[in-house]
């Protein structure tokens, strides 16, 4: 009975913390905020589309940086995610260039695959570039 008691309360002492999708939306203004490095954070959306939970993230992007700037916000979108009480579908980045004759490009992650790389370090570089991500311009 003790061990039972005790395999319990640890259980309970070391569970990961939920949030809901206002208290996600929340954050993310906030983890951009602590970090004077990172991309202007424009919009912040979550919703659902065909049957998909989607967090759609809009920053604003320096060429020089880009890559960084990129890596940076689907890191946030995955580090703040994995805390979700019901996990997301799909992250969603529109990155606006701060050269207007740039055309803004659309990044579209595989949420698991992208916490799998970022967090849990499950997924190797190349694999979640060929297999979790896809690039369009809008």
């Amino acid at each position: 009975m003790r061990i039972f008691l005790l395999v319990l309360v640890s259980g309970i002492c070391f569970a990961k913390t939920k949030f809901t999708d206002r208290q996600i939306a929340s954050m993310v203004p906030k983890y951009f905020a602590r970090d004077h490095y990172s991309p202007t954070l424009n919009r912040t959306k979550i919703y659902g589309e065909e049957g998909k939970k989607i967090i759609l993230l809009e920053i604003q992007v320096n060429r020089n940086r880009y890559d960084g700037q990129m890596e940076y916000a689907l890191s946030a979108m995955a580090s703040i995610c994995s805390y979700a009480k019901k996990p997301f579908d799909t992250f969603v980045l529109v990155m606006q260039s701060d050269n207007p004759h740039v055309e803004t490009e659309q990044v579209e992650a595989k949420a698991k695959c992208t916490i799998d790389y970022f967090v849990f370090k499950r997924v190797k570089h190349e694999r979640w570039i060929e297999k979790c991500i896809s690039l369009s311009k809008l």
